[in-house]
């Protein structure tokens, strides 16, 4: 399993247009498996991101798979007057603003701090 988080620049006072394109998220897409096991979005002070996270087989692959899903282009279009930078399927993940988790902690039910 890995995750990573996609972050782009954003109009600052779009933020409304770009959650009421977000209403219309092609949830049913992604149920219907497209490579993607969750995806999170997050909004805010200029910024547009999406945590994606590929449950198995090669990231890069499944990813790409996600990005060719003609309905996941559509949503990208939409949001394209709004965000800067979205993912397309030609682009190559290493040119894309893409951030890998590095710590993950996690309080524990004890009280004593934990990793994980």
């Amino acid at each position: 399993m890995q995750t990573v988080l996609y972050v782009s620049p954003m109009t600052v006072g779009d933020e409304v247009e770009v959650r009421r394109i977000h209403e219309r998220f092609p949830v049913e897409t992604l149920e219907g498996g497209v490579g993607v096991e969750r995806l999170v979005a997050f909004i805010g002070s200029g910024l547009y991101a999406i945590e994606i996270t590929v449950g198995s087989g090669d990231f890069q692959e499944e990813f790409h798979r996600f990005l060719r899903t003609p309905s996941v282009q559509e949503l990208f279009r939409e949001l394209s007057p709004y965000v800067s930078d979205l993912p397309s399927p030609g682009e190559d993940t290493a040119a894309m603003p893409l951030l890998a988790p590095m710590l993950h902690w996690r309080r524990s039910g004890d009280g004593n701090g934990a990793t994980a």
